[in-house]
């Protein structure tokens, strides 16, 4: 059977991951969905280059729309001993037949690894306050995990059978990818893991090496998912709406109120605001930029001198109920995303259930509709024909 080819498809606040035409699903049934384009862009691409590893994003994402908090809690107990059995086998290594079977460079490799994992976990001892119990510091500092670090701890625990330390110490920066790769080596070695049982039979330095570069990608990719999944480095919508550029469904504007070329604010920015809302109510709906100049750069909307966000969202919805009628509130939504230290503002309107009409003071009482990637007003007659035709 032909591999289904996987998609990108960006909805309304969101994007989803396309298999064989309709939303690709984890193995409970969730929508393999997230906010971040970059998250799902790099499932994808795995998928595309035919990733042969145990820790693709598409299984972590998986884990993640699938675990609930109870499938990622650990118990005291089992936190605290796994650490300290893990402080324990990660010194010296003193099993003298273990000793025997391996080669002289394979016996450097775990000295000198060894020392590396005692390091990181001395490093997390002095983190510990003085009167605090093992069990309780080790357990709080799993509590303080983001979900989606607890969703690669689990992951990775369960992937390699080496409890929630080492995975602990990568997610938190204490060990490379390369080191905990070698932690699992000097794990499956003492302990006789039977998930690698199968690679590590002759000890030899190709079998160390081939386990060691397979635990190194499935690190890497780990880290990967977590450094995407995180917001500060997300590939949002409303990115995806400026890379589109301005169309039948969408309009930028740089200021909700402020006329930039003369320095003040002018009722006409406000009214050109208002007239691509109504448009957009009356059409087929769409999405409205404020912050975003013609050529997509950013402006931002700070350059509307208000004191803060909450009061912009404040002056733009008192303009929306005044100059569009209370009842237009429940088609429109609003939202705002920082770039940097500047900030845009998303109006997403849906198709009005009613036709709009913009009742602002100073100007004349009008009826708005989209042609092409323009607002344009309809004369009396007009409206009247195009709201019999379309409400």
């Amino acid at each position: 059977m032909e591999k289904a080819l996987l998609d990108i498809v960006m909805r309304e606040d969101d994007f989803v991951i396309y298999a064989s035409g309709k939303p690709l699903l984890s193995p409970l049934g969730n929508e393999m969905a997230h906010s971040n384009a970059r998250l799902l862009r790099q499932a994808v691409s795995e998928d595309i280059l035919g990733y042969d590893g145990n820790i693709s994003t598409l299984k972590l994402l998986a884990a993640f729309f699938d675990s609930d908090d109870r499938d990622l809690q650990i118990t005291e107990t089992e936190t605290a001993s796994d650490f300290l059995i893990s402080h324990k086998q990660n010194t010296a290594i003193t099993d003298a037949n273990l000793l025997l079977e391996l080669d002289a460079e394979l016996m450097d490799f775990i000295f000198l690894n060894s020392s590396s994992l005692h390091s990181a976990l001395n490093n997390i001892i002095l983190k510990k306050e003085q009167n605090q119990s093992v069990i309780n510091f080790f357990s709080q500092c799993f509590d303080e995990l983001k979900r989606e670090e607890k969703i690669v701890l689990n992951t990775l625990n369960t992937e390699y059978n080496v409890g929630v330390t080492l995975p602990y110490l990568l997610i938190k920066g204490f060990l490379s990818a390369t080191e905990y790769a070698a932690g699992i080596i000097i794990h499956s070695l003492k302990s006789n893991n039977s998930k690698s049982k199968n690679i590590l039979t002759d000890k030899s330095q190709q079998a160390v090496s081939l386990l060691h570069k397979k635990v190194t990608d499935d690190a890497v990719n780990a880290l990967d998912f977590l450094l995407l999944f995180d917001n500060k480095n997300k590939i949002s919508v409303i990115e995806e709406i400026i890379k589109r550029g301005e169309d039948s469904t969408t309009e930028f504007k740089s200021t909700l109120r402020w006329d930039i070329r003369q320095g003040k604010k002018n009722p006409a920015i406000e009214h050109a605001v208002l007239k691509t809302i109504c448009a957009f109510l009356n059409s087929e709906g769409g999405d409205l930029l404020i912050g975003i100049k013609d050529d997509g750069s950013i402006e931002g909307i700070e350059s509307d001198r208000l004191d803060n966000n909450d009061r912009f969202l404040l002056h733009l919805w008192m303009l929306i109920k005044t100059c569009l009628g209370q009842e237009v509130v429940e088609w429109i939504t609003s939202s705002l995303q920082k770039f940097g230290d500047k900030t845009v503002c998303r109006i997403k309107c849906k198709k009005g259930e009613k036709p709009t009409f913009v009742h602002q003071k100073g100007f004349e009482e009008a009826f708005y509709v989209r042609v092409g990637p323009s607002s344009s007003s309809l004369d009396i007659s007009a409206a009247l024909k195009y709201i019999e035709q379309h409400f």
